[in-house]
């Protein structure tokens, strides 16, 4: 084969081979570069105007995405439900193939209804969890009415549920399913009482003085004082003349005849101390590492031994001769009055004196400074070698400085006034003038209060800006997104334009015209004080009295809009259902509206019975004149309240374990019996007590003047003694 068709045939060949290997795979039968072409199926597209979904070629590109099939721009497009709607931003949710923010509407089940940041959905209904409520399904107004088992019930703000019934949380509570006198500061306890927090107390269901429970606590079912009492078993006592003594079985005792001493009682009162488990009178004794040992007003320990502390000293766990006057230098003793101990060697000098290394100097008018004695008294202090003094200076990095007073701080090995914030400190290493410098990027620069930092540059901010690294001047020109353009004071940005907010308006990053009193309804301004944005795209004449009513706009001093329709209404109606009522003189009662002053709304009726009325059940009744026991009206009224099903009247009656007894406002139950609150207390819910005169001894009151408690069992103080629990004829325990 001649040379030149050779070279022609290898030309051909590494043509091929380049096509193949450096525009890439093929796709179908076609190769492509993949760095500008894309294969989608068997077909080449242009990856930059150009995308692939699902198999199939359309117009995008560079910033498109993927909805089913077709390709969509996700800059100011969104997909919902493999359709294609405009939308953008993280404000901006799919409701079924819509679009909407969710900051002005709200989707339930599939249906686009005004809303807002503060919506929710109610079935098919959107509604303000702020100032409505959802009840079963029905939208009602949480300033009327309440939500009590999926029923929607009268009585609104400050109404809660009581089982069927509403009742107004300041002036009543709930008990037991059943409503009584008393409002937030009440609380229940035991069989339907209620109790003030603030005065009292409720242990295992009975109610006792108490208040707050950082001061009150329960002892079985009395309420005590923590400051002034104590709780010993089931037992309240008084902790300045009773104790507690024993771990696992607490006995209650008197300081004044016992001691505890390890958990163990022992004989001797408030005159005795323990050692270990024993108790001794410290008047006539010591205890000494553990042991009893003979004592007197002149003796003292040195270690389980006793010492004269007037002619002798303890050092180290062995007695030397020596008094008072006398000290410790390790094992020898010393004169503290003329002599001083430094590093076990007794030197000269006295009460005065400190040690320096093995010198003594005199800290009244010398220092001690690195082991060296400098002259300088009380308020000398050292500065690595030197001293000074600490009343006018200061000691910054081994550096003296002027300073002394509590305000003064150290900037590397400078001093500074932190007072009144006029001095400071620039990267740690120098101060400065606030009034006259700035710090800026750790370097001190000339200008003071009225100037801020641009990048390592000081400018005064109320005649200059700082734009990203750039200053310029505010009267003339303006900073949008990093850039500076012109325009002054009264120019804002419109994305990265500057526009004169006195005549023009930015909706949708346009500037369109309108000046400060204008807003944007969609792509265009409206004056808010004589005109409305209705549907989120719609101007129509209105001003600040104006709401939207559909695609109309209405005065809300004269009508209101129920149910997408404008009505006769005004600032003080409400819609029930699709017809409009006032709340102040009726009612809405599922969709049916009602005069209050003549009906009432139970059980989601409407039924005779104004103002005054409660629901009992599905029935109505006068509550000053009855009462409702156990969803039956009873005769009885606003004094009234239940015990069990019987009504009683609570200022002169209370309910004890089902039962009525005597005593009203201020009683309570002790057992089956009443009693006083500012007479009585009550024992161990059995008896109650005059606790002016008696205290309780577990179950028993007794009089605490001339009685004692011994465990569970009042003893005679005048002839008998508690011994150990125990119960003896005698005038001691000895």
């Amino acid at each position: 084969m001649p040379g030149g068709m050779l070279f022609a045939l290898t030309a051909v060949l590494f043509a091929v081979f380049h096509v193949q290997h450096v525009l890439g795979a093929d796709c179908g039968a076609q190769a492509y570069d993949p760095v500008t072409q894309g294969c989608c199926g068997t077909q080449l597209y242009n990856q930059t105007t150009q995308s692939c979904c699902n198999s199939t070629v359309g117009q995008g590109g560079v910033g498109y995405l993927c909805c089913g099939s077709k390709p969509y721009k996700s800059k100011n497009h969104r997909c919902c439900d493999g359709e294609v709607v405009r939308g953008r931003g993280r404000k901006v949710r799919c409701c079924g193939t819509k679009a909407y923010k969710w900051t002005e509407n709200e989707c339930c089940n599939g249906n686009l209804l005004p809303g807002g940041k503060y919506y929710g959905c109610c079935g098919n209904q959107s509604y303000n969890y702020y100032s409505q409520d959802c009840c079963g399904g029905q939208v009602s107004s949480a300033q009327t009415h309440t939500c009590c088992n999926d029923v929607i019930l009268p009585g609104g703000t400050y109404h809660r549920c009581c089982g069927n019934q509403t009742y107004h949380s300041l002036t009543h509570t709930c008990c037991d399913g059943q409503v009584i006198k008393g409002g937030e500061d009440y609380y229940c306890c035991g069989n339907n009482q209620t109790y003030n927090v603030k005065t009292h107390k409720c242990c295992n269901g009975h109610v006792g003085l108490g208040g707050s429970w950082r001061n009150w606590g329960c002892c079985g079912n009395q309420s005590y004082k923590y400051k002034s009492h104590g709780c010993c078993g089931n037992q309240s006592y008084l902790k300045r003349t009773h104790g507690c003594c024993g771990t696992e079985t607490k006995t209650l005792y008197s300081k004044r005849e016992q001691t505890c001493c390890g958990g163990e009682l022992r004989s001797g009162g408030i005159s005795h101390q323990c050692c270990g488990n024993e108790s001794y009178n410290p008047r006539k004794r010591l205890c000494c590492e553990g042991e009893i040992k003979k004592g007197g007003p002149d003796r003292r320990c040195c270690g389980n031994k006793t010492y004269s502390y007037s002619n002798q000293t303890c050092c180290e766990g062995e007695i030397k001769k020596g008094g008072p006057d006398r000290r410790c230098c390790e094992s020898k003793t010393y004169n503290y009055n003329n002599q001083t101990c430094c590093n076990g060697n007794i030197k000269q000098g006295g009460p005065s004196f400190r040690c320096c290394g093995n010198k003594t100097y005199s800290y009244t008018n010398e220092s001690c400074c690195l082991g060296k004695v400098k002259p300088g008294g009380l308020y000398q202090q050292c500065c690595g070698s030197k001293t000074y003094d600490s009343r006018t200076q200061k000691c910054c990095a081994g550096k003296v400085g002027p300073g002394g007073t509590y305000y003064h701080r150290c900037c590397g090995d400078q001093s500074y006034d932190a007072r009144y914030n006029a001095e400071g400190c620039c990267n740690l290493t120098r101060a400065y003038n606030r009034r006259t410098h700035t710090c800026c990027g750790g370097k001190v620069k000339a200008g003071g209060s009225l100037h801020a930092c641009c990048g390592d540059r000081a400018y005064n901010y109320r005649t200059q800006g700082c734009c990203a690294t750039r200053l310029y001047n505010r009267t003339t020109k303006s900073c949008c997104a990093g850039k500076v353009m012109p325009g002054g004071f009264n120019h804002w940005c419109c994305g990265n334009k500057a526009y004169n907010s006195s005549s023009h308006t930015c909706c949708n990053e346009k500037i369109v015209p309108g000046g400060r009193d204008y807003r944007c309804c969609k792509k265009q301004a409206y004056n808010y004080k004589t005109q409305n944005c209705c549907e989120k795209k719609n101007v129509l004449s209105g001003g600040t009295n104006y709401r939207c009513c559909g695609n109309q706009t209405y005065d809300i001093l004269t009508h209101a809009c129920c149910g997408g329709q404008i009505k006769s209404g005004g600032p003080y109606y409400r819609c029930c259902g699709s017809t409009p009522y006032s709340y102040q003189t009726q009612g809405c009662c599922g969709t049916e509206t009602y005069n209050k002053t003549t009906h009432t709304c139970c059980s989601s009726k409407v039924i005779p019975g104004g103002t005054n009325h409660y629901c009992c059940g599905a029935l109505s009744y006068d509550r000053t004149t009855h009462t409702c026991c156990q969803n039956q009206i009873k005769p009885g009224g606003s004094q009234h309240t239940c015990c069990g099903a019987q009504p009683y009247n609570y200022t002169t009656h209370t309910c004890c374990q089902n039962q009525i007894k005597p005593g009203g406002t201020g009683h309570y139950c002790c057992g089956d019996e009443t009693y006083s609150s500012r007479t009585h207390r009550c024992c161990s819910n059995t008896k109650p007590y005059n606790f002016r005169t008696e205290r309780c001894c577990r179950t028993e009151p007794y009089n605490y003047t001339t009685q004692g408690c011994c465990q569970t069992v009042p003893y005679d103080l005048t002839s008998q003694r508690c011994c150990g629990g125990e119960i003896k004829n005698a005038t001691s325990c000895n």
